[in-house]
Protein backbone atom coordinates (compact mmCIF):
# COMPACT_ATOMS: atom_id res chain seq x y z
CA UNK A 1 0.00 0.00 0.00
CA UNK A 2 2.46 2.21 0.68
CA UNK A 3 4.75 1.41 -2.56
CA UNK A 4 1.88 2.53 -4.63
CA UNK A 5 1.04 5.84 -2.54
CA UNK A 6 4.62 6.54 -3.24
CA UNK A 7 4.31 5.20 -6.85
CA UNK A 8 0.76 7.35 -7.21
CA UNK A 9 2.81 10.27 -5.57
CA UNK A 10 6.01 10.54 -8.23
CA UNK A 11 3.35 10.08 -11.26
CA UNK A 12 1.35 12.91 -10.10
CA UNK A 13 4.53 14.94 -9.39
CA UNK A 14 6.75 13.97 -12.08
CA UNK A 15 5.01 12.18 -14.53
CA UNK A 16 4.97 8.79 -16.01
CA UNK A 17 8.61 8.48 -16.81
CA UNK A 18 10.01 8.98 -13.76
CA UNK A 19 7.58 6.28 -11.90
CA UNK A 20 8.80 4.08 -15.03
CA UNK A 21 12.53 4.77 -14.33
CA UNK A 22 11.91 4.14 -10.58
CA UNK A 23 11.25 0.03 -11.50
CA UNK A 24 13.16 -0.50 -14.57
CA UNK A 25 11.44 -3.83 -14.80
CA UNK A 26 8.30 -2.31 -15.56
CA UNK A 27 6.70 -1.66 -19.32
CA UNK A 28 3.76 0.19 -19.94
CA UNK A 29 2.31 -0.29 -23.49
CA UNK A 30 -1.10 -0.44 -25.64
CA UNK A 31 -1.69 -2.99 -27.87
CA UNK A 32 -4.66 -2.94 -30.12
CA UNK A 33 -6.62 -5.85 -30.02
CA UNK A 34 -8.59 -7.36 -32.70
CA UNK A 35 -11.36 -9.64 -32.68
CA UNK A 36 -13.57 -8.30 -29.77
CA UNK A 37 -16.66 -8.76 -30.43
CA UNK A 38 -18.99 -7.37 -27.67
CA UNK A 39 -17.80 -5.83 -24.03
CA UNK A 40 -17.34 -9.40 -22.23
CA UNK A 41 -14.81 -10.20 -24.77
CA UNK A 42 -12.69 -7.73 -22.80
CA UNK A 43 -12.89 -9.68 -19.56
CA UNK A 44 -12.02 -12.64 -21.52
CA UNK A 45 -8.54 -11.14 -22.58
CA UNK A 46 -8.00 -9.74 -19.31
CA UNK A 47 -8.31 -12.68 -17.88
CA UNK A 48 -6.29 -14.98 -19.83
CA UNK A 49 -3.20 -12.36 -19.86
CA UNK A 50 -3.93 -11.21 -16.21
CA UNK A 51 -2.85 -14.60 -15.18
CA UNK A 52 0.41 -14.90 -17.52
CA UNK A 53 3.88 -15.09 -15.80
CA UNK A 54 5.55 -11.21 -15.94
CA UNK A 55 2.34 -9.45 -16.80
CA UNK A 56 1.80 -7.06 -13.92
CA UNK A 57 -1.38 -5.69 -14.92
CA UNK A 58 -4.03 -5.41 -18.19
CA UNK A 59 -6.92 -2.95 -19.20
CA UNK A 60 -8.84 -4.03 -22.04
CA UNK A 61 -11.09 -0.82 -23.20
CA UNK A 62 -14.15 -2.11 -25.55
CA UNK A 63 -14.73 1.63 -27.09
CA UNK A 64 -10.38 1.95 -28.36
CA UNK A 65 -10.66 -1.86 -28.98
CA UNK A 66 -7.29 -1.49 -26.96
CA UNK A 67 -5.34 -2.90 -23.75
CA UNK A 68 -3.18 -0.99 -21.61
CA UNK A 69 -0.57 -3.59 -20.06
CA UNK A 70 1.66 -3.12 -17.63
CA UNK A 71 4.96 -6.11 -17.84
CA UNK A 72 8.06 -7.27 -16.63
CA UNK A 73 10.10 -7.48 -19.59
CA UNK A 74 12.88 -9.79 -18.37
CA UNK A 75 10.05 -11.95 -17.72
CA UNK A 76 8.22 -11.87 -20.82
CA UNK A 77 8.73 -9.99 -23.86
CA UNK A 78 6.80 -7.48 -25.47
CA UNK A 79 5.95 -10.22 -28.13
CA UNK A 80 4.97 -12.90 -25.90
CA UNK A 81 2.56 -10.51 -24.42
CA UNK A 82 1.12 -10.25 -27.57
CA UNK A 83 1.11 -13.90 -28.13
CA UNK A 84 -0.84 -14.40 -25.14
CA UNK A 85 -3.40 -12.25 -26.28
CA UNK A 86 -3.66 -14.27 -29.63
CA UNK A 87 -3.79 -17.51 -27.64
CA UNK A 88 -6.65 -16.60 -26.07
CA UNK A 89 -9.82 -18.72 -26.51
CA UNK A 90 -12.22 -16.49 -28.29
CA UNK A 91 -15.16 -16.73 -25.94
CA UNK A 92 -17.62 -16.89 -28.58
CA UNK A 93 -15.54 -20.51 -29.52
CA UNK A 94 -15.85 -21.59 -33.01
CA UNK A 95 -12.96 -20.27 -35.36
CA UNK A 96 -12.99 -16.97 -34.04
CA UNK A 97 -9.53 -15.37 -32.75
CA UNK A 98 -8.45 -12.37 -30.92
CA UNK A 99 -5.52 -10.47 -32.51
CA UNK A 100 -2.49 -7.40 -31.30
CA UNK A 101 -0.37 -4.93 -32.75
CA UNK A 102 2.28 -3.02 -30.22
CA UNK A 103 1.63 0.82 -30.84
CA UNK A 104 4.58 2.77 -30.61
CA UNK A 105 4.21 6.88 -30.55
CA UNK A 106 7.00 7.71 -32.97
CA UNK A 107 7.25 11.45 -33.22
CA UNK A 108 9.10 11.62 -35.99
CA UNK A 109 6.92 9.95 -38.10
CA UNK A 110 5.50 13.25 -40.53
CA UNK A 111 5.82 11.81 -43.92
CA UNK A 112 5.83 8.72 -46.25
CA UNK A 113 9.63 8.80 -46.25
CA UNK A 114 9.89 8.18 -42.62
CA UNK A 115 6.61 5.58 -42.67
CA UNK A 116 9.29 3.98 -44.96
CA UNK A 117 11.95 4.32 -42.62
CA UNK A 118 10.08 2.87 -40.02
CA UNK A 119 8.92 0.19 -41.97
CA UNK A 120 12.13 -1.26 -42.79
CA UNK A 121 13.82 -0.79 -39.74
CA UNK A 122 11.19 -2.80 -38.08
CA UNK A 123 10.61 -5.52 -40.47
CA UNK A 124 14.85 -6.44 -39.71
CA UNK A 125 13.74 -7.09 -35.87
CA UNK A 126 13.10 -10.87 -35.52
CA UNK A 127 9.64 -11.61 -34.42
CA UNK A 128 7.52 -9.12 -36.56
CA UNK A 129 5.20 -9.82 -38.69
CA UNK A 130 3.61 -6.65 -39.77
CA UNK A 131 4.47 -2.95 -39.90
CA UNK A 132 2.03 -0.37 -40.06
CA UNK A 133 3.18 3.36 -39.75
CA UNK A 134 0.16 5.81 -38.75
CA UNK A 135 1.86 9.06 -40.34
CA UNK A 136 -1.34 11.43 -39.22
CA UNK A 137 -0.87 9.62 -35.98
CA UNK A 138 2.45 9.48 -35.35
CA UNK A 139 2.18 6.06 -34.32
CA UNK A 140 3.90 2.47 -35.72
CA UNK A 141 2.05 -0.71 -35.43
CA UNK A 142 3.40 -4.05 -34.50
CA UNK A 143 2.12 -7.19 -35.38
CA UNK A 144 4.23 -10.45 -34.58
CA UNK A 145 4.48 -13.63 -35.55
CA UNK A 146 4.84 -17.26 -34.72
CA UNK A 147 8.00 -17.52 -32.07
CA UNK A 148 9.95 -15.07 -30.50
CA UNK A 149 11.23 -12.64 -27.77
CA UNK A 150 11.25 -9.14 -29.49
CA UNK A 151 10.99 -6.78 -27.17
CA UNK A 152 9.90 -3.19 -27.12
CA UNK A 153 13.75 -2.06 -26.34
CA UNK A 154 14.24 -4.13 -29.30
CA UNK A 155 11.61 -2.46 -31.57
CA UNK A 156 12.72 1.37 -30.15
CA UNK A 157 16.91 0.91 -30.70
CA UNK A 158 16.04 -0.37 -33.95
CA UNK A 159 13.87 2.35 -34.82
CA UNK A 160 16.71 4.87 -32.94
CA UNK A 161 19.70 3.24 -34.97
CA UNK A 162 17.33 4.06 -38.24
CA UNK A 163 17.09 7.65 -36.88
CA UNK A 164 13.68 7.69 -35.65
CA UNK A 165 12.80 8.33 -31.71
CA UNK A 166 9.81 6.54 -30.42
CA UNK A 167 8.47 4.93 -27.30
CA UNK A 168 5.68 2.94 -25.85
CA UNK A 169 2.63 4.65 -25.02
Amino acid sequence: MVREMILLGLCLTTGVASVLAADPGATKATLSITGLHCPPCTRTVESSVRGVKGVRSISVDWSTKSAKVEFDEQAISAQQVASAIVGTPHMMGGGLKYGSWLSLNVPDLKDETAAKTAREALGKVPGVANVAPFVAQHTVSVQFGGEGKATTTDLIAALKKAGLDAKTY
